[in-house]
């Protein structure tokens, strides 16, 4: 017998069910696929004359990009993966397809299934034109553990920078900021620029220094600067440490008054610790005044003595065994006890305070990169951020840090890096490779 309820239940079933499936489908769209993201998209940005642009996909079912250049159109990338992540690699050469330098927008259209999309319009600049760098002056050569100073002419860069290539890659490839002379005057030639640029006393011989200017798209241009690099000989000396020095002086380092293991101690001490303080010197000296503060000759301690000289090749020996090296990276200078130090030239104080082996430290800013180091004083008397005068006393000798004695440990510093100060106490010296070069 036909059962009109059974009838109404089986057509109601044939609209509801499609409606389930449909609901369930529309659900599972919008609440179980994640939305598609596309990271990386920031190299678009800007666009030289050769860019490799990088970009990672995630749960996307279709990818299209394309650059749109005044009313041109032209498609770099149409995709659908086999995966909902993807790597892409797209190579753009924008006069080889047919763009000028200008602006252009780029379009990134991703879905995931069929509700969820994402569209990123990114304003975009073409620049095909690399800056211009000449050098002006450079040192002829300069030696191993010295620095040079150098003029630079550069025309539409926005950075100007030194790049120190180590040929034996013992030291790894560094770079040392150029400062510009006249900020907002740009010249017909170009702006000048200044830069110091120290060679670290490990380097290579055959390393090279290369000026480089670049621009904010990324284009860059590089010219070879003629300084040689000169290699230097250094004392080799050896020093016992006993075990009063160790309970003298390793123990406050380390914060520790029980040491059971004597040169382990020192070890740590010496390595562990000595670099973590050269590695304070590189952050400190990223604080730099643009210009020069400084006039003349750097100024040596009082009445001293050279206890000990740059690039002091130094092996420790605790009970007649080599136990830890080091290399003496400024002057030792010795007066009397608790003798005033006085500013070698004028700066701004940029650290005064502990500096781990250096003990109580002052750094003077001289402006460009280039910083004095007064090392394990007994007394500070200037405070960070305070101006001072060549001359001035700006602390006392001591023997804090890993000193066995009261002095001086006096280093220049160039971009954080500490060079030999034998040449900035000679006026000639000066003059024939730094004041005689200044533009006015």
């Amino acid at each position: 017998m036909y059962n009109k309820r059974d009838g109404f239940g089986r057509i109601g079933l044939f609209f509801i069910l499609p409606l389930i499936i449909v609901i369930a489908f529309l659900a599972y769209q919008l609440f179980l696929i994640s939305a598609p993201a596309v990271k990386g998209i920031e190299a678009f940005n800007y666009l030289t004359a050769d860019e490799t642009v990088k970009l990672s996909s995630e749960n996307i079912r279709s990818i299209e990009i394309s650059i749109n250049q005044q009313g041109k159109e032209i498609n770099l990338l149409k995709d659908i993966p086999s995966t909902g992540g993807k790597v892409y690699s797209l190579q753009i050469k924008p006069k080889a397809i047919g763009l000028t330098d200008g602006k252009a927008v780029i379009t990134i259209k991703a879905k995931a299934g069929i509700l969820k999309k994402i569209q990123y319009n990114i304003e975009s600049v073409i620049d095909t034109v690399p800056p211009e760098i000449e050098v002006e002056t450079a040192p002829p050569f300069i030696y191993a553990g010295s620095g040079g100073f150098s003029v630079l002419m550069a025309k539409g860069e926005d950075s100007v920078f030194i790049k120190l290539v180590d040929k034996n890659r013992a030291v790894a490839d560094k770079t040392f900021k150029a400062f510009r002379l006249t900020p907002g005057q740009e010249k017909a030639a170009g702006n000048i620029y200044y830069v110091f640029f120290p060679a670290p006393y490990d380097l290579g011989d055959g390393s090279l220094f290369y000026a480089v200017a670049t621009d904010i798209a990324g284009n860059r241009s590089i010219r070879t600067l003629p300084t040689r690099l000169k290699m230097t000989k250094y004392n080799i000396s050896s020093i016992n440490i006993d075990d009063d020095f160790i309970n003298r002086v390793v123990s406050p380092l380390l914060n520790e008054t029980n040491i059971h293991d004597p040169a382990g101690a020192f070890k740590k001490v010496n390595e562990e610790l000595r670099r973590q303080s050269l590695n304070k010197l590189l952050d400190i000296a990223k604080d730099t005044e643009p210009g020069m503060l400084w006039e003349g000759n750097f100024l040596q301690l009082k009445n001293s003595k050279v206890m000990a000289v740059y690039g002091d090749r130094r092996t420790y020996l605790y009970n007649g065994n080599p136990i830890s090296k080091s290399v003496h990276l400024g002057y030792d200078l010795a007066s009397i006890e608790n003798a005033p130090v006085e500013a070698a030239n004028t700066g701004i104080i940029r650290f005064a305070g502990d500096l781990s082996i250096y003990g109580n430290t002052v750094i003077i800013d001289h402006g460009l990169g280039l910083m004095t180091l007064y090392g394990h004083l007994s007394v500070i008397t200037v405070n960070e951020g305070q101006k001072v005068s060549k001359g001035e006393i700006i602390a006392k000798t001591g023997s804090t840090g890993l000193a066995g004695g009261d002095h001086l440990h006096f280093g220049l510093l160039m971009h954080g890096y500490e060079v030999s100060p034998l040449y900035w106490w000679d006026p000639h010296w000066i003059k024939v490779n730094v004041t005689d070069h200044l533009t006015h």
